[in-house]
């Protein structure tokens, strides 16, 4: 019997396609997330800057100030050790005692041995002075001016010599001081007496140059007790009046600024002293222009100094809203008339009548543009409201008409309050190297907690920001 023969052939069974949605919503949003992540890492960031409170620049300068007072130097007639019996920086009356020379140094070489005569030793009242001196010194004692442990010393040393001195002076007999060798010297002038000298004490305003700034060529040269002391040399000066100067180097914008000012406001950071002095401006011999400021008071407090760091404080301060520099652009805008601004139609509305030619001929269209600036003859608008060449008639006039064309650009800021750019005219008052002051209150500019964008350049007009 045959066989029935089966087709043999094999068909290979092929899987229908299973669309997995999931996956394919998986996939979308990582390509999003993707192309979100890379778009942000590479495109520009826009930063936002919201307007505080009013403020003002700080404008005070600070200088480096010339001390010129009316100074008197005393010479000694004599060589020999000198000791002093006036506190440097107290007023001396004439005819007291202010040194003395001792020609042998008997003197000077006792008030320096440890001897026990009850005229060398120290009363209740000059051991009470040097107690306060530690202790006003202990007070006010700051790590970052530590040169003044130095002048301590040399204050405490000039005391305790001074004193020494006052009490070994009475009583020279006793102590076999031969009086031929040993000379005090009373003060010739009354005034505050200091034991230095720095050659300045004959300069005076008019012959300051800038040379007499230069720190690194200045000489103080300190005279202590018990120092040898040539005949004719300087021994103590004495300064004769509360009035004094001090003597600044100004630039050519700061004097102009200040060339008709009599009066300044000022304080000394040294001793945080405010006051009011009075102001002048004149030209040195050397051709260079100085500020010269005069007081009366307070002389004493700095009688031991040539150089005083001295603020100005500027009194033409002006308030606003402070804003940085780089949300500053310029845009440019057709300007109108002021003159042709009128009320429209039935409404309260402020605007302009718009000439509009047509095969019927001219009719008038009242519109009402945006204006982004003002000032005493024109109004700012935007060529997207006004095209160039648009002419407008004037109010209640047939005859007269303004074409637009002229244009004038305003500083300004895009305001992002709304999540898009809008451009907003400012008015800079004032100005430091990162920001502006400009005015508050106006119509077209900014207010308190607006925000602006950082960088303006990144901006546009109408373009979102969030």
């Amino acid at each position: 019997m045959k066989q029935n023969k089966k087709n043999s052939k094999v068909i290979q069974y092929r899987r229908p396609i299973h669309i997995n949605i999931g996956v394919i919503i998986f996939l979308f949003i990582f390509i999003y997330l993707a192309y979100s992540v890379i778009s942000y890492m590479t495109s520009d960031r826009i930063q936002v800057y919201e307007v505080g409170e009013e403020v003002s620049l700080s404008r005070d300068q600070t200088y480096t100030g010339l001390i010129l007072r009316e100074e008197l130097v005393a010479n000694t007639d004599q060589t020999g050790y000198v000791n002093y019996y006036i506190r440097e920086g107290s007023r001396a009356a004439v005819e007291d005692v202010v040194y003395s020379i001792d020609e042998n140094g008997q003197f000077t070489e006792l008030l320096s041995s440890s001897g026990s005569s009850e005229s060398s030793s120290l009363s209740r009242d000059n051991l009470t002075s040097l107690k306060k001196t530690l202790s006003s010194f202990i007070s006010m004692y700051d790590e970052t001016s530590f040169y003044k442990t130095y002048e301590l010393k040399y204050e405490m040393e000039n005391k305790l010599l001074n004193f020494l001195s006052t009490n070994s002076v009475n009583d020279l007999d006793n102590l076999g001081i031969d009086p031929a060798y040993f000379h005090t010297v009373p003060a010739a002038e009354s005034g505050i007496v200091e034991y230095y000298v720095d050659g300045f004490e004959d300069l005076s305003a008019e012959n300051v140059t800038m040379d007499n700034f230069k720190r690194n060529n200045y000489n103080k040269n300190s005279i202590r007790s018990g120092e040898l002391l040539e005949s004719g040399s300087p021994v103590y000066k004495t300064i004769t009046s509360e009035q004094w100067q001090i003597i600044i180097a100004l630039d050519a914008e700061t004097a102009e600024k200040y060339k008709d000012t009599t009066s300044i406001s000022v304080t000394f950071p040294e001793k945080d002293l405010s006051t009011s002095v009075n102001f002048e401006i004149f030209t040195g011999t050397d051709g260079n222009t100085y500020g010269k400021l005069s007081l009366g008071r307070y002389m004493v407090q700095y009688a031991g100094q040539r150089y005083l760091e001295v603020t100005i404080h500027d009194n033409d301060v002006k308030s606003g809203l402070k804003i940085p520099k780089s949300a500053v652009i310029e845009s440019s805008f057709y300007t109108i008339p002021k003159e042709y601004l009128t009320t429209g139609g039935n409404s309260d509305s402020k605007g302009f009548n718009q000439e509009i030619y047509n095969a019927d001929g001219t009719s008038i269209q009242f519109i009402t543009p945006q204006i982004y600036y003002v000032t005493d003859t024109d109004y700012y608008v935007s060529a997207d409201d006004v095209p160039a060449g648009t002419v407008l008639r004037y109010p209640d006039s047939a005859n007269k008409s303004y074409t637009v064309g002229s244009t004038a650009t305003v500083q300004g800021v895009y305001n992002v309050n709304k999540g898009y750019a809008v451009f907003k005219a400012v008015e800079v008052l004032d100005q430091d190297n990162d920001y502006y002051i400009v005015k508050r209150g106006t119509s077209y500019g900014l207010s308190i907690y607006d925000h602006i964008l950082l960088d303006g350049s990144k901006g546009a007009p109408g373009e979102m920001i969030y």
